[in-house]
């Protein structure tokens, strides 16, 4: 193969990359506006206690969906991208995966029907638990890693609006008292895994059972890696999670509610980063079993700057933003949280590269074993100074301890995979992303002399902020506006 047809392989590889990332960006982003519209009205309906019943009862679904989840969800997007050029495999590993999370969702179902008959609080309102609790079936059903898994991010994005915006129908048209509280549940039940039924009966479509030896089914095989994972989903659950119980226990209720505060802000933005690693897990996963490891590389580089480029401005803006956008979304009694979002805004680099070390690069390369022990010294990290730091700073602490757990997962996936890692942490892009970002910091610390309104000063640090950032890449000629700017341009000669 020729210099001129790699680089054309690579030009549509990065093509195709930037429309799964916007079509699963639009996605995080219909999944965050969501509750923006529907728990204003739900919260005045049900009032606290109706929201408080459904919040406990979900909550200890969602722990019992972590254990019969397996680690199944992430590991069956690798697998599955894996074998997508091959029919047969494929065919069989989707069944295989799927038979393995029905068995453990039968073991689920189990427990919940104990829950059902030994928990006084459960047994108040059985129907709701019960239909909340379909959700596992639902997610088993739904084989969401399937489509991730073949990479088909359009339809994923387009059934979720659909579903969501059904959802919000409903919501308003059923949802009229506090008595319509099973109304209720249904509908978040649908909005949040409503999608599984489109899902189970679009699978048709790709699998075909016929010409299958039935004795060549073997879910088991799957077990081992299945547990790595599931392991390596559980750590990360625990310093994501863990912060604010401690918190809790050592302090007061209402510095659990500002550190709430400060993270609800985080991951509003959060899921601008995080949107990259579902899609390059199943593309790179692809890459690495068809032995392509010369475009792996060439894109792991191209990923690594762009996830540079997008993760310093937005963690900056975040930073500046925080104190004019917490009030907004939380009122001024939540003003301690602004510390809390500003510590956390650190965090959106450091996952980002994370990211880009561990589940796009490690993982397609079954280096699991590596993000487990890791994450297992994040885990520590984050317990160590949350018990050191909470006494005294509070929810200031807890915020100290994730940041902790992110920096040393971040320098941990780096140092102990760099053997595996093809990346050049140094180039010319990154030193035009810092210039740009510097630039941008000093003109959104000028503008914090404006006495104006918080909604008018959050728009316009956000809006001068981009323009200055944009602009300075513009000069730089950076690679990353150019080629950013050449998609828009055929995109727009196109039409």
């Amino acid at each position: 193969m020729s210099l001129a047809d790699k680089a054309n392989i690579l030009i549509f590889m990065s093509r195709s990359i930037t429309a799964n990332y916007i079509f699963n960006l639009l996605n995080t982003i219909s999944g965050i506006l969501f509750p923006l519209i529907t728990f204003p009205y739900s919260s005045r309906i049900l009032l606290a206690e109706g929201i408080g019943e459904v919040s406990f009862y979900q909550s200890i679904i969602s722990y019992i969906s972590l254990v019969v989840g397996l680690g199944i969800p992430l590991y069956a997007v690798r697998e599955i991208a894996r074998v997508r050029n091959d029919r047969k495999q494929l065919n069989v590993t989707t069944i295989e995966i799927l038979s393995l999370h029905g068995i453990t969702t039968l073991i689920g179902y189990l427990v919940i029907a104990i829950l059902c008959f030994t928990v006084p609080k459960i047994q108040t309102d059985l129907p709701l638990f019960l239909l909340l609790s379909s959700s596992i079936f639902l997610t088993t059903i739904g084989c969401e890693w399937f489509y991730k898994g073949i990479e088909d991010f359009k339809y994923i994005t387009v059934r979720g609006l659909i579903v969501r915006m059904i959802g919000i129908i409903l919501l308003f048209t059923l949802v009229k008292t506090k008595n319509d509280i099973l109304w209720y549940g249904i509908t978040i039940t649908l909005t949040s895994v409503g999608n599984s039924v489109f899902n189970f009966i679009r699978l048709r479509k790709y699998l075909c059972i016929c010409n299958i030896d039935r004795r060549s089914i073997n879910p088991f095989k799957h077990l081992k890696s299945v547990g790595i994972t599931f392991l390596l989903v559980l750590l990360s659950t625990i310093y994501l999670t863990l912060n604010p119980v401690i918190l809790g226990f050592m302090t007061d209720d209402v510095y659990v509610g500002y550190y709430y505060g400060g993270i609800k802000l985080f991951s509003l933005v959060f899921g601008i980063i995080d949107s990259l690693t579902a899609i390059l897990l199943p593309r790179f996963s692809n890459l690495m079993a068809e032995g392509r490891d010369e475009e792996f590389t060439a894109i792991s580089q191209k990923v690594y700057s762009f996830t540079v480029g997008i993760s310093l401005p937005i963690s900056v803006g975040l930073f500046f933003v925080s104190q004019y956008a917490i009030p907004i979304l939380g009122g001024n009694s939540f003003i301690p949280s602004i510390g809390v979002s500003q510590i956390l805004s650190v965090l959106l680099v450091l996952v980002g590269l994370s990211n880009v070390f561990g589940m796009q690069t490690l993982y397609p390369k079954g280096k699991v074993y590596i993000m487990v022990k890791v994450t297992l010294m994040a885990c520590i990290a984050d317990l160590l100074v949350c018990f050191l730091t909470i006494p005294t700073f509070k929810h200031y602490g807890a915020a100290m301890g994730y940041l902790a757990a992110e920096l040393v997962a971040t320098m941990g996936l780096y140092i102990m995979g760099r053997k595996y890692i093809s990346i050049r942490l140094f180039d010319k892009s990154i030193t035009h992303y810092l210039f740009a970002v510097i630039l941008m910091g000093g003109g959104l610390y000028v503008l914090q002399s404006l006495n104006w309104n918080n909604l008018l000063m959050c728009t316009i640090m956000m809006c001068v902020g981009a323009f200055i950032y944009v602009l300075s890449l513009l000069l730089l000629k950076d690679s990353l506006i150019l080629e950013g700017l050449a998609i828009v341009q055929n995109k727009c000669l196109k039409k």
